[in-house]
């Protein structure tokens, strides 16, 4: 399992980037990105699934 940020529906508000910095940091070009590759564990998965629910623009998806 994998998320991914849609970067065309990105708002950069950075509600991801603040609840979740395990998982997301802003790039250099101001983008959140995602910084872990593969989730390993159930908690991790549970937060990613937060994410998707605190992003305002709706960029963000997992991918099973």
């Amino acid at each position: 399992m994998k998320v991914v940020i849609d970067r065309e529906r990105c708002m950069m508000s950075g509600e991801c980037c603040y609840n979740h910095p395990w998982l997301f940091s802003f790039g250099e070009d101001d983008f959140p990105e995602v910084l872990v590759s593969e989730l390993a564990t159930e908690q991790q998965r549970k937060e990613a699934r937060q994410s998707i629910q605190v992003c305002p623009s709706g960029a963000i998806s997992v991918i099973e």
